[in-house]
């Protein structure tokens, strides 16, 4: 068996276009490590004096450290060197006026509209600035907490909505009144969790290309008889394709996930694994995750969407007798939820639209999205967490796909 997986990797490997593209695939992923946000090649020197400045507020953010924090950006704005000189404030209030702010109002502006530009573009400033917002992490929990329970039971009557609010306000409230958030340079794994994004077109199209012929290449090559003819054709030999196929997604998962760890390591390095996840704009995340344990979550749901990747191919190579059709219904089918944007729905259909796209296995391959709001479901009584739900139902969907597939396969009649 372990001879016959081998020459089943080997079969899909060793192909010229297997080859290209895993060498583009490396190479493209290694360049968008190194850029920034902005599209830009970072350096070590920039990361570090971030790394450096943001790490003097680091620490848990209770009122002490809330304190320091407003204390620190009140002395920066009542320095007198860093105010515009009285002929720059003048221009500035003058640039008010058509905006339709009255005089009075221009006449008591704060001193932050006067702040030089050269402050309010540093570094240092910009950082300080993001950790006031930190500060405000438990009022955004709070506030996160009442607009889900006050949803829940306007949506929905009777137990269920009643459940449903009550699980999201503990949920939030943990976080509002119990969890300690803590504060420090994370870039790193920010790094990391949008490199997830990216699975899709690196892992995602790499197994659309080696793994979509793995059995629709033998029927158009007519291969096919010999397969289903030879001593173990319907037992050993499918049971070695498909975990040559598994064993191939697992291993250029895990080859992306170890990459991108290795390199953001070296270039961002993982400081801040203990700080909070949420920004209460993109993430509302319900969980007390910190940026590790988070990290730690989205790789074993990704790892569970990979396999269930790998299953859908599987599948449909099972069901077709041409390559090009196998890898064309593959892209289609399984790329469709991330590169072709779906139009707008609103009522039952926009509903039904998001909910299916959730359980996508591209969206359950980068995985990230689904730690990053709260969704729950009633069943039986019961209010389970869209994030048990879906890996079962990934798991649940995998094994019954490949088990068609073995029995598609196996029965599979050789055309004369």
């Amino acid at each position: 068996m372990l001879t016959m997986i081998r020459l089943e990797l080997k079969k899909m490997l060793i192909r010229p276009i297997s080859l290209m593209l895993i060498l583009m695939i490396l190479a493209v992923n290694g360049i968008i490590l190194l850029l920034n946000n902005e599209g830009n090649f970072v350096t070590l020197q920039d990361i570090e004096m971030q790394r450096v400045e943001q790490s003097q507020y680091a620490g848990k953010i209770n009122e002490n450290w809330i304190g320091r924090i407003h204390e620190t950006l009140k002395m920066i704005r009542e320095n007198p060197d860093n105010l515009m000189s009285e002929t720059e404030k003048a221009r500035v209030r003058k640039e008010y006026l058509p905006r339709g702010y009255t005089q009075e109002h221009v006449e008591n502006m704060d001193r932050t509209a006067f702040l030089k530009p050269e402050l309010l573009n540093s570094l240092s400033y910009n950082l300080l600035l993001d950790a006031k917002y930190s500060a405000e992490f438990y009022n955004h929990a709070q506030q996160i907490s009442d607009m889900q329970e006050e949803l829940y039971r306007t949506v929905f009557e009777g137990k269920k909505g009643e459940d449903l609010a009550t699980k999201a306000e503990t949920m939030y409230g943990y976080l509002a009144q119990h969890y300690i958030a803590h504060y420090n340079y994370n870039l790193g794994w920010h790094k990391l969790n949008f490199m997830q994004s990216l699975m899709p077109f690196t892992v995602g199209l790499f197994l659309l290309v080696t793994i979509s012929t793995i059995f629709s290449r033998e029927y158009s090559q007519k291969t096919d008889s010999l397969i289903l003819s030879a001593k173990y054709g319907k037992s050993r030999l499918i049971y070695a394709k498909l975990l040559a196929a598994l064993i191939l997604a697992s291993g250029i998962w895990l080859t992306i996930q170890v990459m991108n760890l290795l390199v953001i390591g070296w270039l961002f390095s993982l400081q801040g694994g203990e700080t909070f996840v949420q920004d209460w704009v993109v993430n509302s995340s319900p969980f007390a995750l910190t940026q590790l344990t988070n990290y730690i979550a989205v790789s074993v749901v990704s790892f569970i969407g990979v396999i269930f990747f790998a299953s859908v191919i599987i599948l449909i190579s099972a069901k077709t007798k041409s390559s090009f059709v196998s890898i064309l219904i593959s892209s289609i089918v399984l790329l469709f939820p991330v590169v072709i944007p779906l139009p707008g729905a609103g009522g039952v259909a926009g509903s039904i639209m998001g909910e299916t796209m959730l359980f996508m296995p591209v969206r359950i391959l980068i995985a990230a999205n689904h730690f990053t709001f709260f969704r729950a479901y009633y069943i039986l009584g019961k209010v389970i967490l869209m994030q048990w739900v879906i890996p079962m139902v990934a798991i649940a969907a995998s094994a019954f796909m490949v088990t068609i597939a073995i029995r598609t396969v196996k029965r599979h009649q050789v055309e004369n």
